[in-house]
């Protein structure tokens, strides 16, 4: 009886981890290929905003300390929706660009470009690509490569919604120089 209940634990426990292992392997298949989906819709609709005809508002700023020769400027669609924003500046010797983009009210996708360098030194150039769906960051690229999102990510999520309502305030450096 003893080896009759030994063998129903066993047999218990080796059934459990398989459980375990098949839901855990489609839990790790799954989101990647929702993020794929994901990632190549965003595509997409980076591809249609700059191929569709938009009209544009520009904004100048400055702000001691933060920038010089600061631009914001916003992209509209057909039905007047905020479809994508470009932040640029410099400072220093550093200049930078932000496009964040829209779709129907959301932010989906940030690409960053930094360029600078000591002024005795090489330039360098440095890329950052911000995937985003409901608000949750998908993938992260600095150049080509994918990297775990952080700060910066984060950042542009917040930075995309802060510049969507300083259209109505037109307080940029409030938004940018924090």
């Amino acid at each position: 009886m003893n080896v009759f209940i030994r063998l129903q634990l066993i047999l218990s426990i080796v059934v459990c981890i398989t459980a375990a292992n098949t839901y855990a392997s489609k839990e790790t298949v799954q989101p990647t290929m929702d993020t794929s989906a994901a990632i190549t819709t965003i595509r997409t609709a980076y591809k249609n905003i700059n191929t569709a005809p938009l009209t544009t508002t520009v904004f100048k700023y400055e702000s001691d300390g933060c920038v010089i020769e600061g631009q914001v400027k916003y992209f509209f669609n057909q039905k007047k929706e905020i479809v994508k924003i470009v932040e640029s500046g410099s400072i220093g010797d550093g200049s930078w660009s932000r496009e964040f983009y829209f779709e129907s009210g959301k932010f989906i996708f940030c690409y960053e470009s930094l360029i600078g360098g000591p002024a005795d030194g090489p330039e360098t150039k440095s890329e950052y690509r911000t995937y985003v769906k409901d608000d949750q960051v998908l993938r992260f690229m600095e150049d080509k490569n994918i990297v775990p999102a952080g700060e910066k990510s984060a950042d542009a999520v917040k930075v995309s919604y802060k510049l969507i309502k300083a259209y109505t305030t037109k307080k940029f450096a409030e938004v940018l120089c924090v």
